[in-house]
């Protein structure tokens, strides 16, 4: 919970909703003091050890499985996740660091519904290993090699779900359900995460004018948003080549090492795109900044399903993503948005122009609300669909 990432941020979303349908009690390893605060305010008893786990990474940890150990350590210790499995009619857990040593724990009789985003970043894929500008293409062979070990430990803890039937699976995406088919070998249903409008409204709040003027944003000119932590995962290079020429410059929301800030900050002046990285906004300063772009910009590989998408459609700002992964589920090319091929750049800065014109922000920000009723993407809706996903197998 502490990296307070796309899955913490939809999870916090969606207890209020889910709270109307069942007896919640919050179980986790760690967890920051703000969300602490938000949890209990919905009236939800909180399970977290003193000695909260910190999730550590390293090649160390990658050769050893050393995160995944010390999280099966850490929840072996807590005797309050053994009191809260035996008190639950059903657990409902969300996939995440340290979230698979969990079912271990599980009486094999005691209903699970396993909420699956993405495989972990390097396990099954390449470009998690890469560095942020592409470089580094000789090590990922170098680590699969010497992650076999954490592999092989990963794949064990989802072999539960693919013999018991007490035991199911939604992915976030149609996306994430065929990489669960394709690496985990066994199907999965999906359940959508969700965007709170009154979170995203089309209006601004009162204190959005002093966030956006005390970010600094504004003295950059015309920009595009993008958001997630400075790496080759995210696209943030590729983002950068792809807005040359456009006339927009780049708010990164996410943050990186001063190195990284650094780095990306040259790599945007040789390419004439001043380049701007933020980090612990306010969801009030995030919206702001997202609110006066002229679009939102998405170029991650392989991405499960992706939150801004449709925090930009709630928004009403347009949405221009790469053409692949679970992008593809929620924005439909020219009608709320665009998905465009990676690399050609000449239909990204035709959508870069699209999303200047008023008539054309006006028509997608309509359809963005359209899109998010159709495939019912809030919080009310979610909590349905999973009660829906439960009462299948209880």
């Amino acid at each position: 919970m502490t990296v307070y990432g796309g899955a913490a941020r939809d999870l916090l979303r969606n207890l209020p909703a889910i709270t109307e349908h069942f007896e919640v009690k919050f179980l986790c390893l760690n967890l920051r003091d703000s969300q602490r605060t938000l949890i209990e305010a919905m009236r939800i008893e909180v399970l977290c050890p003193e000695e909260q786990w910190e999730a550590k990474g390293g090649l160390w940890n990658e050769i050893t499985a050393g995160q995944e150990r010390s999280a099966a350590a850490a929840w072996h210790r807590f005797k309050a996740a053994k009191e809260a499995i035996e008190w639950a009619d059903v657990i409902h857990l969300t996939g995440g660091n340290g979230s698979m040593e969990f079912p271990a724990l599980v009486p094999a009789d005691k209903p699970i519904h396993l909420h699956f985003l993405e495989s972990k970043p390097g396990i099954h894929d390449d470009v998690s290993h890469l560095n942020p500008d592409g470089s580094g293409g000789w090590r990922p062979r170098l680590l699969h090699t010497l992650q076999l070990r954490q592999r092989s430990r990963i794949e064990d803890s989802f072999r539960g779900f693919a013999s018991n039937e007490k035991w199911i699976v939604s992915a976030n995406s149609a996306f994430s359900a065929s990489n669960l088919k394709r690496i985990y070998g066994f199907e999965g249903g999906v359940l959508h995460p969700s965007v709170d409008l009154s979170e995203f409204p089309r209006h601004p709040s009162s204190g959005e004018s002093s966030s956006f003027e005390s970010s600094g944003v504004g003295q950059m000119g015309a920009y595009a948003v993008t958001i997630g932590r400075i790496s080759r995962f995210k696209g943030t290079y590729e983002t950068v080549e792809h807005l040359s020429g456009s006339g927009l410059n780049l708010v990164v929301i996410g943050g990186g090492s001063t190195n990284e800030i650094e780095a990306l900050s040259a790599y945007g002046k040789k390419h004439g795109v001043v380049v701007k990285v933020l980090s612990g906004l306010s969801s009030e300063a995030m919206r702001a900044i997202m609110r006066n772009s002229v679009a939102m910009v998405g170029l991650a590989h392989g991405e499960a399903f992706g939150l801004t998408p449709i925090e930009a459609m709630a928004l009403g700002i347009p949405p221009i993503f790469v053409n692949e992964g679970g992008y593809c589920e929620t924005v439909v090319d020219g009608v709320n948005g665009r998905l465009i091929e990676r690399g050609d750049l000449e239909s990204w800065k035709v959508a870069f122009e699209q999303a200047k014109d008023q008539n054309t922000r006006a028509n997608w920000a309509q359809a963005g609300l359209a899109r998010i009723e159709e495939l019912g993407l809030t919080p009310e809706r979610h909590a349905l669909r999973l009660v829906k996903r439960i009462q299948s197998f209880l």
